[in-house]
């Protein structure tokens, strides 16, 4: 294996579905900056969707990453873990709306810590690995938010997550470039 192709997260033919999942975050999130008497329990249905959305994509690249690379697994398992919750939040609504930032906060949680430790598996062979780190600690200190004022008020719930949708669709497009495999010729000019 070439130690160029090795990171975290793995290369993956379809690393244009995490591009294209970053782009649709960000018009949701700049609907729910703009709608926020009804983005409440909006927020929820569209959350609970995305994360099965999300889930489904992370799912079609662990089963196709070049050579099970290291890392796959994490692929695997937030794939798992968005679909499930994304099907409890559209399941119930009264619920979800009274368990929504505990929700926001484990989902924070798990994608800080996973792109913290990202960061640090892929400081010598990535530029770019000081923004997984960036985007690690920023979605920790979202998680915190949750978890520390889980009924605060609603408004309060919805301008946080429509930035973080916003933040969040930036990334995921920054990263997914990341995501490209190497083609042979690249591969030796570097």
């Amino acid at each position: 294996m070439d130690i160029t192709t090795f990171n975290f997260w793995g290369k993956t033919k379809y690393w244009w579905v995490i591009m294209l999942a970053g782009i649709i975050l960000i018009p949701c999130g700049l609907w729910l900056l703009f709608q926020p008497i009804i983005g409440y329990a909006v927020i929820s249905l569209l959350f609970g969707w995305g994360l099965i959305l999300t889930g489904v994509v992370q799912l079609v690249v662990a089963g196709n990453v070049e050579k099970r690379v290291h890392g796959w697994g994490w692929w695997l398992a937030g794939g798992i873990i968005d679909i499930f919750i994304g099907f409890v939040l559209i399941s119930n609504l009264a619920l979800t709306e009274m368990t929504l930032p505990f929700f926001f906060a484990f989902i924070f949680l798990f994608k800080g810590i996973s792109n913290i430790v990202s960061s640090f598996t892929m400081t010598s062979t990535y530029k770019y690995w000081w923004l997984y780190l960036v985007n690690g600690i920023f979605m920790l200190i979202i998680s915190f938010l949750f978890f520390f004022s889980p009924f605060s008020a609603s408004y309060t719930i919805l301008f946080l997550c429509s930035f973080v949708f916003i933040y969040w669709g930036i990334s995921l497009i920054v990263f997914s470039n990341d995501l490209k495999p190497i083609k042979k010729g690249e591969a030796s000019a570097s």
